[in-house]
């Protein structure tokens, strides 16, 4: 197990060789390539090698471990990119795309493994609460670059919401709430319902139908306009994430585009979830 500040990451052949700095707790993410040095990535950004060089079997070891020895169980989310594991934990998979009709249908020879290291940290998101939601609710488009904390703002966003209204959080990659065997093993709030697995146009719909939410939590939307516009037509609030360093950028993205006059609030955070623009919509 690598463990780190007690989050357990099931890798016995990488945990043989990486050695962290003795009380370095602030990881966000831990690299390992083929030929290369593993790497540990803190919050701030910095870089710190932690082993001697991983061998292409050392590589696909530990891809086989997170894979739990069983890689077409999990053939979906590889073609995909990506591995989640317990704790919400997310592996990123690189190496040669295998296509099949115009589309990656698997990655073979995998040359390196980025291990996300999923945070819970209550409070995050208080902030963004009583800037937008003290006086009631309100659908908001929440912007970052990869690693600003989007995520795990939006987690304890629906911690706080969920403990008094209803929340539906759709949780297409199992990052928000860790769900195991159909329990989230991190706080998401009382009151919400997780549907894990769906994509965000269906998990959307899924929770319109049968979930009566107040308001439907999701990451990462891209091209859901439909959904989100059915949702919102419904009376039912939206949160949810995308991709953007800055308001002028979210505005000018293809996808997003289309999407952000429909919220009635945007925000942008910067790392460790910090808010730097906000604006009202409408």
């Amino acid at each position: 197990m690598i463990n780190v500040k007690t989050q357990e990451i099931p890798l016995k052949t990488a945990a043989a060789k990486i050695r962290l700095p003795a009380g370095m707790t602030d990881i966000a993410e831990i690299r390992l390539r083929a030929g290369r040095c593993a790497a540990a990535v803190t919050v701030e950004g910095k870089i710190i090698r932690c082993s001697e060089p991983f061998s292409e079997k050392d590589i696909a070891d530990c891809f086989a471990e997170l894979c739990r020895y069983s890689v077409h169980s999990f053939s979906r989310e590889i073609a995909e990119g990506f591995i989640t594991l317990d704790g919400g934990h997310r592996v990123g998979i690189c190496g040669t795309a295998v296509m099949s009709g115009g589309v990656v249908a698997s990655v073979k020879d995998i040359s390196s493994l980025n291990i996300r290291i999923a945070h819970e940290v209550k409070g995050c998101a208080e902030e963004l609460y009583d800037r937008f939601f003290s006086g009631g609710l309100r659908s908001l488009l929440l912007a970052g670059k990869p690693m600003s904390g989007k995520t795990t703002v939006l987690r304890d966003l629906s911690r706080i919401i969920g403990n008094e209204r209803r929340v539906a959080l759709i949780d297409s990659r199992n990052e928000l709430s860790a769900t195991v065997r159909g329990l989230p093993t991190l706080d998401v709030g009382e009151n919400t319902d997780v549907l894990c697995g769906y994509s965000k146009s269906e998990g959307i719909m899924t929770a319109l139908r049968s979930l009566s939410p107040d308001v439907i939590i999701c990451d990462e939307i891209g091209n859901d306009f439909e959904a989100v516009e059915q949702c919102l037509f419904c009376g039912v609030k939206i949160i949810a994430a995308a991709h953007a360093g800055s308001l002028d950028e979210l505005s000018r993205r293809r996808g997003t585009d289309r999407l952000l006059p429909l919220f009635d609030c945007a925000a942008v955070i910067g790392g460790r979830g910090r808010l730097l623009e906000s604006r009202v919509i409408r």
